[in-house]
């Protein structure tokens, strides 16, 4: 029984460039280990040595996650499709439960819903509160990025800004209120994210991101989000994590368009 496989871009150079391949199988198990017959250099990224599927790539039949049906013992039936979708790997060096930072019965009671889930659990909070986020620009961008991160647990977030909060920002930069205008962005954002949770370690960056500092400010976190809205300083944070080896998250909006 032949079953198309949907391969993604990422992952078609080891697949002759094609977007999805035929392939032979009862369940799922079985059409991946036939497609990674049939296209070897396939294996080393969607299996680890031992044979497991990395935890990192994500399979579905149609539009079911395999991880909420049998895995990879999920049968297929003809004209099931599969979707492979690799998902973002990497992060900071933390390699054992013991190096993670502990959560407090606050946190516990805070972070509820995130437990529920098993993509994330208590392994994956306490690895969130272990992180250090740089957010570059905190405006239109840096703004819901910084919100959400803060909701969401990231244990430091960093923010770089020299601005001040102008009445023309609160139509779109929902970290500042018409009482903070006037006012240092980094003071407003501060008090907001505080009041928002407490939990999160603010740090702060009162300057120009520049060549001259760019790498001792950029060096001190694991990951770093580009919200400026300027090529030059996107060149700089991009050359910059490239020599430190950072993770460089951006996006870019124009009207009503974006890119990211």
């Amino acid at each position: 029984m032949a079953n198309k496989i949907l391969i993604p871009t990422p992952l078609r150079p080891y697949t002759d460039k094609r977007d999805s391949v035929e392939v032979e199988g009862r369940t799922v198990g079985e059409m991946l280990d036939d497609l990674t017959a049939r296209h070897q250099g396939l294996r080393r990224h969607l299996f680890t040595d031992d044979g497991r599927l990395r935890n990192f790539v994500n399979v579905y039949v149609n539009d079911e996650d395999i991880r909420y049906l049998q895995k990879e013992q999920t049968p297929v039936q003809p004209g099931d499709v599969l979707t492979i979708v690799p998902s973002v790997a990497g992060g900071t060096d933390i390699t054992t439960l013991d190096a993670l930072p502990a959560l407090t019965n606050d946190e516990i009671r805070r972070y509820s819903r995130h437990l529920l889930l098993p993509e994330v659990g208590i392994e994956g909070q306490r690895k969130l509160k272990a992180a250090r986020v740089l957010c570059i620009g905190a405006g239109g961008l840096g703004s819901p990025a910084a919100m959400y991160l803060t909701a969401a647990g990231v244990g430091t977030l960093g923010l770089v800004d020299f601005d001040t909060v102008d009445f023309s920002n609160l139509q779109r930069q929902i970290l500042h209120t018409t009482q903070e205008v006037g006012r240092s962005k980094l003071e407003s954002a501060t008090r907001r994210l505080n009041a928002l949770n407490p939990e999160v370690r603010v740090e702060t960056h009162d300057t120009a991101l520049s060549s001259a500092n760019a790498l001792q400010i950029l060096g001190q976190y694991d990951y770093v989000i580009d919200g400026t809205d300027n090529f030059p300083t996107r060149y700089l944070v991009n050359d910059a994590c490239v020599l430190l080896g950072k993770p460089n998250i951006y996006g870019i909006v124009s009207r009503f368009e974006g890119h990211a």
